[in-house]
């Protein structure tokens, strides 16, 4: 089976000759001569190839070349284990730790005193949730990825010494999260930095201390945002986007070409570059870009002959 969802995929597809392709109507109806070729049909070709390759085609992270619980994990005495949980080579689950149905605590994972851990979510290796933290259901936190690690706070004397302000707050994410391999999520500092149900971010991405992000959200490798920064629902996100701390940004807004924010958005719609700037400006300021040099010696030679036209 192939998916297809743009017509210049058809001679491929009919020279390869596969068993069946998922494709929209539109395509479906240019391959009616194709007697040979089962044509599944969806409005969503995308959407239909995640739902069918997940249901077909996906890793079974639950069937294990170990035991289902193995015997160098170390479990605190405290934990209830489900009957239908996976502890993996190496894994550490501390005191108190809650855990749901069906979870996968993959090898050299840790999980520290009294954090929880929702049905059916996955700690791939590698990856930490520390104490206190809290993590939904469904979730998928990628290799090394670490949550809950204590935020970037310090204050200086006199002398412009750092002395660590200690963080007592905790990171809580909600359902269907996925958290990509060797990103970092920073603890409150008295409250909670918070990821909110169906976002998704990518790998080596930064959250400071209190930082909220919204539902739906989509976040792009090697973004950072600082401290209590405030993204709303369905933000989306591209690479090394940053802010700066406390800025907020509502909802359905996308961020765009390593946007940088020094300031909050007041207003949904696009924005791109650094100082982030609403897209249509940002495409024409950037498309004079290559003529600064030409307009500058323009304007150099302008003056010159004003200069002498005034002598």
């Amino acid at each position: 089976m192939v998916f297809a969802d743009r017509a210049k995929f058809l001679d491929t597809l009919r020279a390869q000759r596969p068993a069946a392709v998922v494709a929209d109507r539109a395509l479906a109806e240019q391959l009616a001569e194709q007697t040979e070729l089962a044509v599944l049909v969806s409005p969503n070709v995308k959407l239909a190839m995640a739902l069918l390759r997940q249901a077909y085609d996906d890793r079974d992270l639950r069937i294990s070349e170990w035991p289902r619980v193995h015997a160098t994990a170390v479990i605190h005495d405290s934990v209830a284990l489900p009957d239908d949980a996976i502890v993996g080579p190496g894994a550490v689950i501390g005191a108190n730790v809650r855990l749901g149905a069906n979870t996968v605590i993959m090898a050299n994972a840790v999980v520290e005193h009294d954090a929880v851990i929702g049905a059916n979510t996955v700690l791939h290796p590698g990856v930490v949730v520390c104490y206190n933290c809290e993590i939904g259901s469904d979730c998928i936190l990628k290799p090394g990825c670490v949550i809950g690690a204590e935020g970037f706070g310090f204050a200086q004397d006199e002398r412009r010494r750092n002395y660590r302000i200690p963080h007592m707050g905790r990171v809580v994410i909600g359902d269907r999260v996925v958290i990509g391999a060797n990103t970092t999520v920073d603890r409150g500092t008295y409250g909670e930095t918070r990821i909110k149900s169906g976002t998704i971010v990518d790998a080596l991405c930064h959250f400071g201390h209190n930082v909220e992000l919204g539902e739906d959200c989509i976040i792009c490798a090697q973004t950072g945002l600082s401290g209590s920064t405030r993204f709303g629902n369905r933000v989306i996100a591209t690479g090394q986007t940053g802010t700066i701390d406390h800025v907020q940004v509502p909802d359905n807004t996308v961020l765009l070409h390593r946007a940088g924010l020094p300031n909050s958005i007041k207003e949904p719609g696009m924005y791109a570059g650094g100082p982030a700037q609403p897209l249509k400006e940002y495409k024409r300021n950037i498309a004079m870009l290559p003529r600064l040099h030409e307009m500058w010696t323009r304007l150099k030679a302008l003056e010159k002959k004003l200069d002498d036209s005034s002598e």
